[in-house]
């Protein structure tokens, strides 16, 4: 049934009404037009380009690397040892490029003091760089987002765990 929905069979996917939107991004952009009261973009051009950048890094850059997937795919082919170390190595590697683009802009979120569509995108990567045993401390400006972000009720009702499909 749900290929029916998603071909790709991938998550996530909305359904509103007659509309169907997968892909993460097409469904926040999607919601920001739908609700624009409550808009994910600053209006400032800088900011709203970085946080469209940073979106961009954790959805196409980073996140791509922790799918199930694909890490059974490179635990078949190199072994189990290298199944943490490759979405760790992607991981590291994206965080060290947001640290350097945050540093400026950040405020008590990713781009100033308005919670963006970057927020939504930065909350669940690091939940999953911790997954992946991503030393959080080489990226302080990201631990201090995320801190904020974790004091928020909304993101703490995200978290997978409290999911009712989620895996133990």
């Amino acid at each position: 049934e749900y290929t029916k929905l998603n071909p790709l069979r991938l998550v996530p996917t909305l359904v509103d009404g007659d509309i169907v939107v997968s892909d993460s991004l097409a469904i926040l952009l999607y919601l920001e037009d739908k609700f624009p009261e409550h808009p994910l973009l600053p209006d400032d051009l800088h900011l709203k380009a970085v946080s469209l950048q940073v979106a961009a890094l954790v959805g196409s850059n980073i996140q791509p690397f922790q799918n199930s997937g694909f890490l059974n795919l490179i635990e078949e082919k190199f072994g189990p040892e290298e199944r943490l170390a490759w979405p760790k190595h992607f991981i590291e590697k994206g965080f060290t490029a947001l640290e350097k683009l945050l540093k400026d802009v950040a405020g008590k979120y990713s781009v100033g003091d308005q919670l963006t569509l970057a927020d939504i995108f930065l909350g669940p990567q690091v939940y999953n760089a911790r997954r992946f045993n991503v030393d959080m401390s080489k990226f302080p400006t990201l631990n201090r987002i995320n801190q904020e972000l974790a004091e928020l009720p909304e993101f703490q009702a995200a978290l997978p765990e409290r999911q009712p499909d989620a895996k133990a």
